[in-house]
């Protein structure tokens, strides 16, 4: 067989359609778009002054008040009790640092791999979800357990800094942490990518995908209460942003009929119309 044979064999490959389709325009401009949500979000994050930290630390008090009894006994005990166990205190420094920022995107690609209304639906709901927390860190800014002095939270991460790259300042590099705004605790989107994760997951089917999609968020829950990085209504504050924004994408997708009643009868017209157009066999 010739070479061009064989060239024009694989061009017309599913291989090399799904790699142009990767290339599309569509491609960059998502891209291009989470982009920029994540410069706002970091200039956003970047902001406070005195002003922003004072009012961090109250906030940060009216949740202790407000959390009572769930944070003196279940946050703080785990807090403490994880700085007893090393080979678990590292492993959570090492989850909270590295996986919020690698899950994420490989479920998006892995999303984007299933196309269809599963990615796009995925695709806004982390938009729109970043979006609403952009408002909260710009409006109300909480200090982290961590930087509660007179609450009894250790920084897990600061204590074993040793062990990784981080500093005092979260899983920010060591001298870096002035880049990064530490009183923008609510909501967190530790959790609420988490969440955006787990939903993802659920939606790729199989049993590990389901597992996974259960145990990811839980663990991520878990660790960021564990190394006082968040209080439990940071946590809940992550859910409310992400679920919100799942509501608000189902039901504009429902007013274009991407699903529900009127994509589930367009679905069977379509599936009636092949079959009609179909040659018995």
């Amino acid at each position: 067989m010739a070479v061009a044979d064989v060239d024009a064999q694989v061009r017309s490959s599913g291989t090399d359609t799904g790699f142009r389709r990767w290339l599309s325009g569509n491609a960059f401009i998502e891209l291009g778009a989470l982009v920029g949500l994540a410069v706002i979000y970091n200039i956003v994050r970047a902001g406070g002054g005195p002003a922003s930290k004072g009012a961090a630390m109250a906030h940060a008090h009216d949740i202790v008040r407000i959390e009572g009894w769930v944070f003196d006994r279940f946050e703080l005990g785990l807090n403490h009790w994880i700085v007893g166990v090393t080979f678990l205190a590292v492993g959570a420094c090492y989850f909270y640092a590295l996986m919020h920022y690698v899950m994420t995107p490989i479920v998006l690609i892995l999303s984007r791999k299933r196309g269809g209304w599963l990615y796009w639906r995925g695709y806004w709901a982390l938009v729109i979800a970043c979006a609403i927390a952009l408002v909260s860190y710009a409006n109300f800014p909480v200090a982290p357990p961590r930087l509660v002095t007179d609450v009894d939270a250790i920084d897990v991460m600061r204590q074993f800094s040793a062990w990784g790259w981080w500093g005092d300042a979260a899983s920010a590099p060591r001298g870096l942490g002035d880049a990064t705004n530490q009183y923008a605790a609510m909501p967190s989107l530790h959790f609420g990518w988490s969440l955006w994760c787990g939903i993802q997951m659920w939606g790729f089917g199989g049993r590990k995908w389901r597992i996974a999609a259960v145990a990811y968020p839980t663990l991520q829950a878990l660790v960021v209460i564990a190394t006082a990085n968040h209080f439990g209504l940071d946590v809940l504050g992550g859910a409310f942003c992400v679920l919100t924004a799942y509501g608000i994408v189902t039901v504009i997708g429902r007013i274009l009929g991407k699903t529900g009643p009127r994509s589930a009868a367009r679905a069977s017209s379509r599936q009636a119309e092949d079959a009609t157009a179909s040659p018995a066999s």
